[in-house]
C-alpha cells in the first residue's frame, strides 16, 4: 500500500517536472524571440525560468530514486555473488535515504532564513520562501521513494552476470 501511493506521488512529481520543463523552454524561446524580433522581451523571463527550475529539479529526481536509475558505478558486480550485489543495493539505498535526509534537513535553515527576511524575486515579486516550499516538498517526495525502493528491495535479477554461477 505504501509503495503503490509512493509510485502515484512520484509519477506526479515526475509529470509536474515535465511539466516544469516545458514551460522553461517555452519562456526561454518566447523571450529570445521577442527580444531579437520585437525588442521588447518577456517581463520575469528569468524568474520564471529560475522557479520552474526549481520544480524541475526538485520534483524531478523521485522518479530516478523510485526505480533505481542512480548514476551507479558497478565494478565488482560481475566478481561476486548476487547475494553480495543485492547487500551492496540495500546498504546503497540506506546511504542514499540517509543522504536525503540530512539534506532535507540541511535546507529548512536556508529556507527559514529566507522566509524571516521576507526576499523576494526581483521582476515577480514572488516570495522566495515559496521556491523553498516547493524544494521541501519535492525533497519530500525524493526521500518518500527513497524508503519505498529501500521497502521494497533490490531485483533478484539485476545482476548483470549473464552465465550461471
Amino acid at each position: 500500500m505504501f509503495v503503490a501511493g509512493v509510485a502515484r506521488l512520484q509519477r506526479a512529481q515526475l509529470r509536474l517536472a515535465a511539466t516544469a520543463l516545458i514551460v522553461m523552454m517555452l519562456v526561454t524561446v518566447a523571450d529570445v524571440t521577442l527580444r531579437y524580433l520585437f525588442n521588447s522581451p518577456i517581463r520575469g523571463s528569468y524568474d520564471i525560468v529560475e522557479v520552474m527550475l526549481v520544480v524541475f529539479v526538485f520534483h524531478g529526481m523521485a522518479a530516478v530514486f523510485f526505480r533505481r536509475q542512480n548514476i551507479a558505478i558497478d565494478l565488482i558486480d560481475s566478481c561476486v555473488s548476487r547475494g553480495v550485489v543485492s547487500v551492496l543495493i540495500r546498504f546503497a539505498d540506506i546511504v542514499s535515504v540517509a543522504a536525503l535526509g540530512l539534506l532535507f534537513w540541511a535546507m529548512t535553515g536556508p529556507a527559514w532564513q529566507v522566509y524571516e527576511y521576507g526576499d523576494r524575486k526581483i521582476d515577480l515579486d514572488l516570495p522566495i520562501y515559496l521556491l523553498w516550499i516547493v524544494a521541501l516538498a519535492g525533497m519530500a517526495g525524493v526521500i518518500l521513494a527513497a524508503v519505498a525502493a529501500l521497502l521494497v528491495g533490490p531485483d533478484p535479477d539485476i545482476h548483470p552476470r549473464s552465465t550461471a554461477e
